[in-house]
């Protein structure tokens, strides 16, 4: 009924920055920094806007300081930039993961903040001038899951890639396993089915080849429970299996989309299970081609990205592959920093969604009987009665699938689409001018 809890006026100096903020299903997390200070503080509020009694400071050092410059607080400096680091744990905290500067090396750091009780712990892999990348997956019995790559030194070109499993409640370490077995993974996430069992799935290569530049033979599907063991391995090939429903390539780029990444995979009711994926491709970039050839020092990578359609996979609950659903949409391009040219698809990916936020895909939303689920993304529109942003649905109901589009273009300075109840939407219109938030409900298809 979008009754008000309660105000919260956050007041303090000109060098603090709100950088993010996360709410779990009962309760809210922001995370303050204070450049002058050099500090993150991390304040937890109930769902009641009530702040909890406890809060969490982390000191930087000046090396942190100067990586997470060129990194996190960089890519968070613009109201535009979406680099994501703060997860929620659903009703018992949250999971804070960045870039860190540790001695020699190039790492990142872990945090849990819990939110039952003042509790909190820290973890950041180091080994001796060397450089790691870490990214969430989920997590699951007890277990936060990570996809780690291990270089061997600053200049190594082909990382090592690992599962990393943190106990939740003292972030010790369960498991660290490699991800390659009869195949190479690269996990892009972890999600629950078939009865509450855990699986990991991701673009898979063959055993000893390189992630950072090899192409991908297909999507995996790995079981895992929560001491690291795999249970089941599943392997759809683009050749054999993948390309029965799509125009795909060996190397998995697809006629007229290009390359596939999963966002989320939903289960119906009835076993079916829906892979959310969107595409994107590698064009010249006229603007990095002409800034290299006027500076040799150019920032700017001589390719960019184009982002494509939207497309669904679907899946029997042994992760077959039995079709798959392609939904146009406008494309968009975002342009990459120098060095990128060389990165493989699924790399450039994870860049594009977690460092660039340049994705067109919103969220997923599923009924709690998994009757039904709402696929949400954004679009723009160039028709003859209306040129404009749209936010747009694709919705499955018991077996029958829908779309609907939101017009999103008025006078007001910035636009939001937020979740709202199933098969509703809530749209936050913000006018600068008049220092004014309108908030409406909006009903989809």
């Amino acid at each position: 009924n979008l009754k008000v809890l309660k105000d919260i006026k956050f007041e303090d100096s000109k060098d603090v920055t709100i950088l993010e903020s996360s709410f779990n299903g009962t309760d809210l997390i922001f995370l303050f920094y204070n450049e002058k200070e050099k500090t993150f503080e991390y304040q937890i509020y109930g769902a009641n806007g009530q702040k909890k009694s406890f809060s969490y400071t982390r000191e930087l050092t000046k090396k942190e300081k100067r990586y997470l410059e060129a990194t996190y607080l960089q890519m968070n400096g613009d109201e535009e930039d979406t680099y994501k680091g703060l997860y929620p744990i659903e009703g018992k905290g949250f999971i804070s993961n960045m870039p860190s500067r540790e001695d020699k090396d190039y790492t990142f750091q872990v945090d849990y903040f819990s939110t039952e009780k003042r509790s909190q712990w820290t973890y950041t892999p180091t080994e001796g001038a060397k450089k790691f990348v870490g990214d969430f997956l989920g997590t699951y019995n007890g277990v936060v899951y990570f996809s780690v790559l291990k270089y061997k030194s600053m200049m190594d070109q082909k990382p090592d890639a690992y599962i990393l499993g943190l106990n939740i409640e003292n972030g010790q370490q369960v498991f660290e396993i490699s991800t390659e077995s009869q195949n190479l993974l690269l996990p892009a996430s972890l999600t629950i089915a078939n009865n509450g069992k855990a699986y990991l799935y991701g673009e898979y290569f063959n055993s000893g080849e390189n992630v950072m530049k090899d192409k991908s033979n297909g999507f995996a599907f790995w079981g895992i429970d929560e001491k690291g063991k795999i249970l089941s391995e599943k392997y759809n090939s683009w050749e054999n299996e993948m390309s029965k429903y799509l125009d795909v390539k060996s190397n998995g780029k697809i006629d007229n989309f290009g390359f596939l990444y999963l966002h989320s995979m939903v289960q119906t009711a009835d076993g079916t299970i829906y892979a959310i994926g969107e595409g994107y491709k590698k064009v010249a970039s006229a603007l990095g081609i002409a800034a290299t050839v006027l500076s040799r020092n150019s920032n700017i990578s001589t390719i960019k990205i184009k982002v494509t359609d939207m497309m669904l996979l679907k899946f029997d609950k042994n992760f077959t592959v039995t079709g798959a659903t392609v939904y146009d949409k406008n494309s968009n391009s975002v342009e990459l920093p120098r060095g990128y040219e060389v990165e493989s698809g699924p790399l450039i990916a994870k860049i594009i969604k977690y460092n660039l936020g340049a994705f067109d895909y919103s969220y997923t939303q599923v009924s709690k009987d998994a009757s039904s689920f709402t696929v949400c993304y954004s679009d723009y529109v160039r028709g003859k009665d209306y040129k404009g942003a749209t936010f747009n649905s694709i919705t499955y109901n018991n077996g029958k699938i829908t779309q609907d589009h939101i017009n999103t273009k008025s006078s007001a300075t910035r636009t939001w689409v937020l979740p709202a109840k199933q098969g509703q939407v809530l749209v936050m219109d913000y006018y600068r001018k008049d220092k004014k938030l309108d908030i409406h409900l909006e009903k989809l298809n």
